[in-house]
């Protein structure tokens, strides 16, 4: 009975009366320790199901903002002179007339993008792009971009580019 004395704080209460106020309480906390660590061990599986949901929404959402964009205008299909890598000059230029052309051609996708601009190359430009060309190399065109100028622009071409409308 001493285990019992603890609950004295009840006196209106008989010893079974007490007895069984406390195993209510045991039970409840036991159904209590059971659902904390149930909704532990699935608070992963359900933080997991709303990321892949969310995912899910949200390339429904750009599918269909890219289905929207090529409904609302036609691409413009564009000549692009070809870059042969003898004159570091028109590189600056070249790759201005890639972008625009990217842009008006509607060509989001990376791939596309690089394919593009590696079929617009010539001369020893294409030599050294096919080189270095593994597949997946020119990932994105910005990287392509970066390697040709750092390949074949002069470090004041641009300079001497930008000067020229100041």
């Amino acid at each position: 009975m001493s285990q019992w004395a603890a609950f004295a704080g009840f006196p209106n209460l008989s010893a079974e009366q007490q007895k069984a106020r406390v195993e209510r309480f045991d039970k409840y906390e036991s159904s209590l320790i059971a659902h904390v660590s149930a909704a532990a061990q699935e608070a992963p599986r359900v933080a997991m199901r709303a990321e892949a949901q969310s995912a899910a929404q949200a390339s429904a959402t750009n599918t269909s903002s890219f289905a929207a964009r090529l409904t609302t205008t036609k691409p413009v299909k564009m000549s692009v002179p070809t870059f042969d890598g003898k004159d570091s000059d028109s590189l600056v230029f070249w790759v201005r007339e890639i972008e625009i052309a990217l842009s008006a051609g509607q060509i989001y996708d990376a791939r596309a993008q690089v394919a593009f601009a590696l079929s617009n190359l010539g001369g020893r430009a294409w030599a050294i792009a096919r080189e270095t060309a593994t597949p997946g190399y020119f990932t994105p065109w910005s990287f392509m971009e970066q390697e040709l100028r750092s390949t074949f622009l002069l470090a004041n071409v641009a300079y001497r580019h930008r000067s020229n409308f100041l």
